[in-house]
């Protein structure tokens, strides 16, 4: 009789212990929905609960999102933080760290199944400030697909659109594969036309408007940003609507006379309607109306076949445009202003000690500029090599994950002292 007394009391212990266990499991799954996030940093707590009630209220009136866990939860070899604060012993263990890069056919299996490749993916607007403010980008590439995929995962937004234009030197199998992808985003496409593109020539120029014409289009986006394959966001894309909010309309392009080769032009003859024509770069930001003033005005398509009598026209096309203010381009800037100091991106042509490699005269950030780049204000940092110091884009991929979390929270104060006082702003038309 004690024995089966004794084996009673062990049965509704072991009820009790499961009952108990089970509403205790339940209690925190139902908390990791509304408040469980998991950083990139190796030296955070995996679970983060939110401070207070206010930020609890919050984000009970955000967009029903959960911020997603992203799949790379792995810890880096090395700290990031001490890489960003240019911690030397660090820095140097680093530099020797290698990494195999994942090929094409990994991505051609995950992206078979569409719901399980975009786990990694920001699928949701974050705020409703986001969802109100799409924007449109074209994405030139042609070699490193896992690079590639990393720009897109890192700058993808449901709300937004993308436009990807594949050189047609790149290989069958990465076109493949890319195309692979982008199938899995109603917004994101590969153009219909690929360019052979070659510097110095109109083909670096045409799969810019090959996008600005397949994203036409779409009606919502309010502005316009070209990147490569082998840049990074400096900024979040709740920043980014932030910056563009402040920007109201104006067009960051730059634009110089003093330092253009005029050279360039010698053979083209005079330029249509009294336009005087200057250097700036090809990236850029631009509302929608300078999109549609290259898309649709006669003005624009006559400087346009002027300037594939040039060379680099690149560099001539989008600066002159809105550097010219008789040619009522809406956000266009008054004259040129030199020096303009573009915020679009971020390039070391030498104005700065290089921490990685130069190559054709541009830096190559790596391992030692990341201090600089944790403290730029600029939208976007070009350039980055895949194969060159790997941790430094896992870092910047970090970083970016941080402060999209930490904006998500508000923990993140937004400095829009930075760009209210940029000079084109204070110059535009």
């Amino acid at each position: 009789m004690g024995f089966y007394r004794k084996l009673s009391s062990q049965f509704y212990m072991y009820v009790f212990v499961f009952i108990f266990t089970t509403v205790l499991l339940q209690y925190f799954k139902s908390r990791t929905k509304l408040d469980t996030f998991v950083p990139l940093t190796h030296n955070n707590s995996v679970t983060r609960r939110l401070d207070n009630e206010h930020v609890k209220q919050d984000l009970k009136q955000r967009l029903h999102f959960v911020f997603p866990d992203f799949r790379r939860k792995s810890v880096l070899p090395l700290s990031c933080p001490l890489l960003f604060s240019g911690n030397s012993s660090e820095q140097k263990r680093a530099m020797i760290v290698k990494r195999v890069p994942k090929q094409l056919d990994y991505y051609q299996k995950q992206a078979k199944n569409c719901e399980h490749f975009k786990e990694d993916y920001i699928t949701h607007p974050l705020t409703q400030e986001e969802k109100d403010f799409p924007i449109a980008y074209s994405i030139l590439v042609y070699k490193d697909l896992a690079q590639v995929e990393r720009l897109l995962r890192a700058i993808y937004r449901p709300q937004n659109y993308y436009c990807i234009h594949i050189d047609l030197k790149a290989d069958r199998n990465f076109r493949k594969t890319l195309s692979l992808i982008a199938n899995c985003f109603e917004n994101v496409f590969i153009t219909k036309i690929s360019v052979n593109v070659q510097w110095g020539t109109f083909t670096v120029l045409e799969p810019e408007l090959v996008c600005m014409e397949e994203l036409w289009k779409y009606k919502t986006w309010k502005y316009f940003i070209n990147l490569t394959g082998q840049e990074f966001p400096l900024r979040t894309n709740g920043e980014l609507v932030k910056v563009l909010k402040i920007y109201n309309g104006t067009n960051d392009v730059s634009g110089t006379v003093k330092r253009a080769n005029k050279q360039r032009w010698a053979k083209a003859g005079k330029p249509p309607a009294g336009i005087l024509p200057g250097k700036g770069s090809v990236h850029i930001t631009v509302n929608r109306h300078y999109v549609d003033y290259i898309l649709h005005n006669q003005t624009a398509h006559d400087f346009l076949d002027w300037c594939n009598k040039t060379s680099v026209p690149d560099e001539t096309y989008f600066a002159s445009l809105n550097h010219n203010p008789q040619l009522g381009i809406r956000g266009s800037v008054n004259g040129y202003v030199e020096p303009y100091i573009m915020n679009s991106r971020f390039k070391n042509w030498g104005n700065l000690p290089c921490g990685g490699k130069v190559v054709r005269q541009i830096c190559i950030f790596g391992i030692e500029d990341l201090p600089v780049l944790f403290g730029r204000s600029e939208l976007f940092a070009n350039k980055f090599y895949w194969d060159f110091q790997p941790l430094t884009l896992d870092c910047m991929e970090e970083l970016l994950y941080n402060r999209t979390r930490d904006g998500y929270l508000n923990k993140m104060k937004f400095n829009s002292m930075l760009y209210e006082n940029l000079q084109f702003l204070k110059n535009r038309t």
